[in-house]
């Protein structure tokens, strides 16, 4: 199974669009999860653009007017749809899968500490009011784990943020997947500030169930002039 996500920082340009349909299709993704689409009532032609094809099925919780926005697509009869999910910050699919039950969460969370914090507990009320299954809970968090996750921005406000969120990822009982390669998801234009913002968490029993290839990649690698 592979999973792709990225943080769109937008998804009005065509080219741009195309551009993340081209690296979906090489990287022969299964889902794809998409961050910061600015965008409200996503049409057929669009998702289509942004997956490559026309083999695919999606969900979207439109972009509160100029910012947000979550998409999330996968490859058509991949798996089969029990129902969705929303609320502030996240965007959920419960499906079935060889005949398990998998909850896909696509998070863009929100820069302010108590709006994550709602997030992070409307998450957890929902585990814990619907059926077990398997957990794959990805994106935006814009939160870290630890000091040594930021550098370049003074870590003395980040301390609650921490705490929250590794309450969280132990409260839903999720395993943080290692990154491959870069160690940080987000670097600043200048270069001197980053924080690694983005990843997968996931339910042992995700981990145990499926073979998992996770992808994140940033918005200049998706820009109208970025090299193929």
């Amino acid at each position: 199974m592979i999973i792709f996500s990225l943080n769109l920082r937008g998804g009005g340009s065509r080219a741009k669009r195309k551009r993340v349909g081209y690296h979906i299709q090489r990287g022969d993704v299964d889902i794809c999860f998409i961050q910061g689409t600015k965008l409200s009532g996503i049409e057929c032609n669009i998702v289509k653009e942004m997956w490559g094809d026309n083999q695919v099925e999606w969900s979207h919780l439109d972009a509160n007017g100029a910012s947000g926005g979550i998409l999330t697509m996968w490859k058509k009869d991949f798996f089969n749809l029990n129902f969705s999910f929303r609320g502030e910050g996240y965007l959920g699919l419960c499906v079935e899968k060889e005949g398990k039950l998998i909850y896909f969460v696509n998070v863009y969370a929100s820069c302010d500490l108590t709006s994550r914090k709602r997030t992070w507990d409307r998450l957890c009320e929902f585990k814990n009011n619907n059926s077990k299954g398997s957990w794959c809970v990805g994106g935006d968090f814009n939160s870290v784990t630890s000091l040594e996750e930021r550098i370049g921005i003074s870590t003395r406000s980040y301390r609650r943020e921490i705490t929250s969120f590794k309450e969280f990822i132990e409260d839903m009982e999720l395993v943080d997947l290692p990154t491959i390669g870069g160690k940080f998801t987000w670097i600043k234009s200048n270069g001197k500030s980053m924080s690694r913002i983005d990843r997968f968490l996931l339910s042992d029993c995700f981990v145990e169930d499926w073979k998992v290839e996770s992808q994140y990649i940033g918005e200049r690698d998706v820009s109208d002039h970025a090299p193929i």
